[in-house]
């Protein structure tokens, strides 16, 4: 048996029964400031491709060993990632803005931001997010994790999530992936894909307002 597909089958994964991921909102963004800042700052920026890591859980490794048995590779899993460096992370803040923050209802001053871009020909194998990076960054429990588009969709854009194919996004398309929803996203087109995830916890202040 596919142990990928034993892992999937160990957690009740199932693409038969519906888990439905719609999408949340459309953020302002300013598309050529990321951009911009992403030429800047490129020579800083993180590169790196799919496969286990000892600072992540037993879990996520797992995941990533089972997607390299598959055939998921240096080759076809390269990212280039901005946001794990602190400054980094403090630009791209600023860069999203304080409205944007109050509209996903997640307090700005305890988010994780990251920037990623999916070159032609990379992708995200499937996976399940163990949200390692902000929990080491924050310790919080139950943080939400949100998938921005940045470039408008393309050729070969595209994000799966359990079920649901998602494309055809603008810039500042939402979605909410909540924990334990299996997911992968994939350029097989001609430009560069950039999205954000954002993670963070609930601002309760703002949940309150609104």
């Amino acid at each position: 048996m596919n142990y990928f597909k034993k892992l999937l089958e160990e957690q009740s994964v199932n693409l038969t029964k519906n888990i439905a991921v719609p999408k949340l909102c459309t953020l302002d963004l300013d598309y050529n400031a990321i951009i911009e800042f992403a030429e800047r700052t490129r020579n800083n920026a993180t590169r790196k491709w799919y496969h286990p890591r000892p600072f992540l859980d037993d879990y996520s490794n797992r995941q990533m060993i089972n997607a390299n048995w598959v055939g998921y590779n240096e080759h076809n899993t390269q990212e280039t990632n901005w946001g794990l460096d602190p400054e980094h992370n403090r630009e791209l803040n600023t860069l999203i803005g304080k409205n944007n923050f109050d509209l996903l209802g997640i307090d700005p001053d305890n988010v994780l931001i990251r920037l990623l871009e999916y070159k032609p020909g990379q992708m995200l194998p499937l996976h399940s997010d163990g949200m390692e990076g902000f929990r080491r960054l924050y310790g919080k429990a139950n943080p939400r994790r949100f998938f921005v588009a940045v470039s408008p969709w393309d050729w070969g854009h595209v994000l799966q999530a359990h079920n649901n194919l998602i494309s055809h996004w603008s810039t500042g398309d939402t979605w909410e992936v909540k924990p334990g929803v299996w997911h992968c996203s994939a350029n097989f087109g001609i430009t560069n894909k950039y999205t954000l995830t954002i993670t963070g916890v609930t601002n309760e202040k703002t949940t309150t307002e609104v």
